[in-house]
């Protein structure tokens, strides 16, 4: 469950089986059962993003959408870029290259995930599942987007009125 967050002994967290800096792409996938959809998503003044994407998956009763976020250097970027099959731009600007092949992101770690519950969590399910956050704020581009804040757990939580919620679990 999204709430079963484990602190390793290398301060990582553990979430969904899968120790975020440790974990790589092969173990997550044997870990979730699923090959997931790899892009890469580039944006002006950001560094690129390598990224799993799992459009369902079933964890534990609950299913959702999940995103890996992998650790690639830039060579490899650029490589993946060159045998990218195309570019998308998305409404945030940023384009979207979808991969040939995920072969080469094998023995890539995971440095981050991201999961979409179905079901919307709100206030009160949130703080019996996690406990009280570190802090709570209103995300600048969207003020009706609450972040909160779980230190501890390597956690943020994105709460929108009429939208999913968005867990970001991160490496320490």
């Amino acid at each position: 469950m999204p709430w079963d967050v484990n602190i390793m002994e290398d301060g990582n967290r553990q979430v969904f089986g899968i120790h975020i800096g440790t974990t790589n792409y092969r173990e997550a996938q044997l870990i979730l059962r699923q090959y997931g959809k790899t892009a890469i998503f580039t944006e002006d003044n950001k560094e690129p993003s390598v990224e799993a994407y799992f459009n369902s998956i079933n964890l534990g009763g609950l299913s959702g959408k999940l995103v890996l976020n992998l650790s690639v250097d830039e060579q490899q970027i650029n490589e993946l870029l060159a045998d990218s099959l195309d570019a998308r731009v998305q409404p945030s600007g940023a384009h979207l290259y979808t991969l040939n092949s995920s072969e080469k992101l094998i023995n890539s770690t995971v440095s981050g995930l991201t999961y979409i519950p179905s079901i919307k969590l709100d206030a009160d399910k949130i703080r019996y599942r996690f406990g009280e956050p570190s802090s709570i704020t209103n995300d600048e581009e969207n003020p009706s987007t609450e972040i909160w804040n779980y230190i501890d757990l390597g956690l943020i939580i994105r709460l929108t009125p009429k939208e999913k919620t968005i867990l970001q679990y991160s490496e320490k």
